[in-house]
């Protein structure tokens, strides 16, 4: 299990470079309005390459089945919570260069100043709130699962920086092909969620959120926050259902990324909400940068 542990550390080592935490001014993040609220957040949380889908691309059926503001999908938790099948592939994108950061997971967010003295501090309350998250839901789902590692300290070894705090939750059950860690011999055979959090920079919230002072976590360039969760081929677990409800167990104050797969379009997911990347309904700057739908 020892072996085990290290190769799975290290791994998230080679994913993600920690980054420095720094002290920043406002971070305004100007609302656009022509674009979508995924689309605005994402920018705002530091994924510069997100882009839209243009309606035009969608068919009548997929178009129903967005929320009038075109950024909610109104799903029905209890029901089938499927990107892929509820939209279909035209909210696809083309193939993503693999170093674009609308390409990978994120984890990022505005934790409120009052929570943290300083950065470690702000980056250890995120990664015990993501842990607690990521058992809460898959317990919600049914799920027998042990925690191998929560909250470990790993230095960066690429480029130097800072530490980031490591989580993996790992799934098991035999029955949809999910080992317990100590029957194989390398952790990317088991099923697991896995977490890793970054310092983050002292500043203030976007203005459309509020603009108070917050940590903020955001992407910069290949250093990220991020959950994860990695399934050997064969397995049979909804990985969008256990997104929905990791999501669901984190504070409103933190956002998930998960970019598009062969079924699935790109979402930002807040609160077990998804929000599309798809254009609103009209550009003419009727849409409030606070209006959802439910």
């Amino acid at each position: 299990m020892k072996r085990y542990i290290e190769i799975a550390a290290s791994a998230a080592v080679v994913l993600s470079l920690a980054g420095c935490a720094t002290t920043g001014s406002s971070d305004p993040a100007t609302y656009e309005p022509a674009k979508s609220r995924a689309y605005n957040l994402a920018q705002a949380g530091g994924i510069t390459e997100a882009r839209d889908t243009e309606r035009k691309h969608l068919s009548e059926n997929e178009l129903y089945k967005v929320a009038s503001n075109a950024d909610i999908l109104m799903w029905d938790r209890g029901a089938n919570w499927s990107g892929g099948e509820a939209l279909g592939a035209s909210l696809l994108f083309a193939a993503l260069e693999p170093t674009s950061n609308f390409a990978k997971d994120s984890l990022f967010g505005w934790m409120p100043s009052s929570m943290a003295t300083d950065a470690v501090q702000a980056r250890a309350k995120m990664s015990e709130v993501t842990t607690s998250a990521m058992k809460k839901a898959l317990g919600s789902l049914g799920y027998t699962f042990e925690a191998t590692l929560e909250n470990y300290d790993q230095k960066a070894v690429f480029g130097g920086g800072s530490a980031f705090l490591f989580s993996q939750i790992t799934i098991i059950d035999q029955d949809k092909g999910c080992p317990a860690p100590d029957s194989v011999d390398h952790y990317s055979k088991t099923c697991y969620v896995s977490s890793q959090i970054i310092e983050p920079s002292q500043g203030f919230e976007p203005a459309f959120l509020g603009g108070s002072q917050a940590w903020s976590f955001k992407t910069d360039g290949v250093k990220a926050s991020s959950v994860k969760l990695n399934f050997p081929a064969g397995v049979t677990v909804d990985r969008v259902s256990i997104i929905g409800a990791i999501s669901e167990n984190l504070p409103d104050w933190a956002y998930m990324f998960t970019p598009q797969t062969d079924d699935t379009p790109p979402m930002v997911v807040n609160k077990g909400k998804p929000l599309y990347f798809v254009e609103p309904v009209s550009n003419d700057g009727k849409n409030s940068p606070n209006t959802q739908s439910d």
